[in-house]
């Protein structure tokens, strides 16, 4: 059942949206520095998925892994398991060639790729000041790209991540009124294990310590956010949900400095503003 439109409920969701938007951050940070330790990227989203269905076991396990996976919406399912499988493979790449909060800030952008996705998806009409405020945040993208000095592969890497994960909100959009965030969860895991299982085994390596340590640590992130997503869009509307998530990009920005010594410039600040400028415009329309 979808939860209650009230005050009470939007304030929940809006809460549970800075939640996963926070956790958000700690899983870049953590399959980063994975990542650094020499894992193969395939072997990230592996673990991720075997991980997140240990977390699960309890509530699989007490409700049945059949009654668990029932559903009558497998179409809708993979088609969030594979447009979240493509995103997680695009932002670990982006998080390896930029600078964490950069990454984080590009790919943020996904509340302005979802006004075109729910046009076409959602059959949403795009009126033209809504059209005019999405570019003004693309233009905070470009501003942070800096697409006029040397263009890093992460770049559209990152604008990609973005595009992909507007197509997971539209997801769990759709998904909200009939599954709860477990379910939307585990069949995600699931599809991913399935998927990078055969891959990792061609590339398989022993992960350290450490990098164990960092793989469980964002997939406890990971669950979490998209826990808190999904419960967040059970409880108020996508459009007053998309501006939290830009607390990520401060939050990461704090992460790179004191982990990888990166220092933000100007053009993640202007381009954060221009970003957050658009989204509460359109929020402001949207109500």
């Amino acid at each position: 059942m979808l939860a209650s439109r009230g005050p009470a409920a939007a304030l929940a969701g809006m809460t549970l949206m800075l939640l996963a938007a926070l956790c958000g951050a700690g899983v870049n940070a953590c399959y980063r520095a994975a990542l650094a330790e020499g894992l193969p990227v395939p072997l990230v989203p592996f673990a991720r998925g075997l991980i997140t269905l240990g977390f699960l076991a309890p509530w699989i396990l007490r409700t049945g892994p059949v009654a668990a996976l029932a559903t009558r919406r497998p179409k809708l399912h993979l088609a969030r398991g594979a447009a979240g499988i493509a995103t997680f493979l695009l932002q670990l790449l982006a998080i390896m060639l930029l600078p964490l909060a950069d990454a984080v800030a590009i790919m943020s952008a996904r509340p302005l790729w979802v006004l075109p996705l729910a046009a076409l998806l959602l059959h949403e009409k795009v009126r033209r000041d809504r059209a005019l405020a999405a570019g003004l945040g693309f233009l905070g993208v470009l501003i942070i790209a800096q697409p006029g000095g040397d263009l890093s592969w992460g770049t559209p890497l990152a604008m990609a991540a973005g595009l992909c994960s507007g197509l997971v909100l539209i997801c769990f959009r759709a998904l909200s009124p009939t599954e709860p965030p477990a379910r939307v969860v585990a069949w995600y895991s699931v599809t991913s294990v399935l998927f990078w299982g055969p891959v990792s085994a061609f590339v398989w390596q022993t992960p350290t310590l450490f990098a164990l340590l960092m793989l469980v640590g964002g997939t406890l992130c990971a669950l979490l956010a998209d826990l808190a997503a999904s419960a967040a869009a059970r409880r108020a509307e996508v459009g007053l949900l998309a501006p939290f998530e830009y607390a990520q990009i401060p939050a990461s920005a704090v992460i790179g400095w004191l982990a990888y010594g990166e220092t933000p410039g100007w053009p993640l600040l202007a381009g954060t503003l221009a970003m957050v400028a658009a989204t509460l415009y359109l929020v402001r329309r949207g109500r």
